[in-house]
């Protein structure tokens, strides 16, 4: 089967790209490549579905390969390493920015960190909660594609659920929904009052039919039953 005539334009850009990007290139596009295609799915990268779960929970992901090279990311993996050491200075170049950038955080932590074996480490940041990266190994040693999942976990943001969901789980309205959101948030009554307008008694009807909605009777309950629904689409 020729794979390059059935492409999407946009993958046949992003294998250009990587090309491009010497010295880079001659190892990653392979391994880039294998991890892109399976024999089931010529079109699908692998762990793809994976990665966009962990973008709708907050959580950057970067698949990596043996030898630590990254294979593929998501855009909250990217964000996260762009505000922490820069943002790539060249797209075509972004799997090898990726790479540097973790090795940067890695260097900061405050304990060893061994890809090769399932792993918790913390970075400290100033003025900010920690950043916690967790490797998780996964496949076997044969296996030539993605060896390693790194998630990359932001200790000062929340999870936040999509307003559809909340609308289709729960029957929320958009006032309702908009409030789940800022208590998902970590805003107060008061706060959210201050913040949109309206009299700390509104808000306070809006969160009592909130917790009816959703069946749950304080802040703490209905936030956690938020951040378990983040995950859905």
């Amino acid at each position: 089967m020729n794979l390059q005539s059935i492409r999407p334009n946009e993958i046949r850009a992003r294998d250009s790209a990587i090309e491009d990007c010497e010295p880079f290139a001659s190892t990653v596009a392979i391994s880039y490549r294998s991890s892109l295609f399976s024999k089931q799915d010529d079109v699908v990268p692998l762990g793809q579905p994976l990665l966009d779960s962990l973008d709708r929970m907050g959580y950057g992901g970067l698949l990596l390969d043996e030898g630590g090279r990254v294979l593929l990311l998501n855009p909250t993996a990217t964000s996260i390493l762009g505000a922490e050491v820069g943002a790539a200075a060249a797209q075509a170049c972004k799997l090898e920015w990726a790479r540097g950038a973790v090795k940067k955080l890695l260097r900061r932590s405050r304990t060893r960190f061994a890809l090769e074996t399932e792993a918790w480490v913390t970075v400290a940041r100033e003025g900010k909660r920690d950043l916690a990266l967790h490797a998780v190994p996964v496949g076997e040693a044969s296996d030539v594609q993605a060896r390693i999942v790194l998630i990359l976990i932001d200790l000062s943001l929340a999870t936040q659920p999509k307003p559809t969901v909340l609308q289709k789980l729960f029957g929320l309205t958009p006032a309702e929904e908009r409030l789940a959101i800022l208590i998902a948030g970590g805003a107060t009554p008061a706060e959210i009052a201050q913040e949109t307008g309206l009299s700390i008694a509104t808000v306070r009807s809006q969160l009592a039919s909130v917790f009816a909605k959703t069946q749950t009777t304080r802040q703490p309950e209905l936030v956690a039953l938020l951040a378990r629904v983040a995950i859905l689409p």
